[in-house]
């Protein structure tokens, strides 16, 4: 009995190897949903309070990727990316919610490659937007700002099915915002950091799943 149980295994085992060896040039598409942490590595600027701590305190947060990819040929792919963050803080003075949106077209150089897993270097360049929906004493304050950015990193695959995969991911946005507009109290004013621009540069360590079609 133990073993018609361990051949049943052994078959199971070669069927979703072999199921997942039959990827075909027909699935060109991906779609990916990564969700994982992010650290703006110059520190947070442009908060209700200018505290190193406090800064680097927001500059720990939330990250989430949606993404999609073309790959038409063995080593190489274009796809877009939009990634956002999220961080909070509170002190006895306000508080802040730091937002930022990114999205950029994406080039991928798949590296290395085999049936079951690849890994891929991507590139990209598009927009940053930036936003701190804050409280000072009780009132509200809005600061917005965008830049233009740029991002590099890499991704691990591996395949699960013929159309499931698990993926991780390390990749780095690069943005400076040079002038922000502050509403508070009803009046909107303008702040440019012309010598010290406002750092939404990231790192992000991310992890999810994707489908391939």
């Amino acid at each position: 009995m133990k073993k018609r149980y361990a051949l049943l295994f052994v078959f199971l085992i070669v069927c979703w190897v072999g199921s997942v060896a039959q990827k075909t040039t027909d699935r060109v598409h991906t779609l990916s949903f990564l969700a994982g942490y992010s650290n703006i590595l110059e520190g947070t600027s442009g908060l209700t309070r200018q505290i190193h701590s406090y800064e680097r305190e927001l500059s720990e947060g939330v990250s989430w990727d949606v993404g999609y990819y073309f790959h038409p040929i063995k080593i190489m792919g274009i796809g877009l990316l939009y990634s956002g963050f999220s961080s909070k803080g509170s002190h006895e003075e306000g508080s802040d919610h730091v937002h930022t949106h990114y999205i950029a077209p994406q080039v991928g150089l798949y590296c290395y490659e085999n049936r079951y897993f690849f890994i891929r270097l991507s590139i990209g360049a598009g927009s940053m937007i930036y936003r701190n929906d804050s409280k000072v004493f009780g009132k509200s304050r809005l600061v917005r700002g965008s830049s233009a950015a740029c991002n590099a990193g890499v991704n691990a695959t591996l395949k699960l099915t013929r159309h499931w995969n698990l993926e991780a991911n390390v990749q780095y946005i690069h943005a400076h915002i040079k002038e922000v507009t502050s509403l508070y109290h009803g009046k909107e004013i303008t702040v440019e950091f012309n010598d010290d621009p406002l750092s939404v540069s990231r790192l992000n360590l991310s992890a999810g799943i994707s489908y391939s079609f």
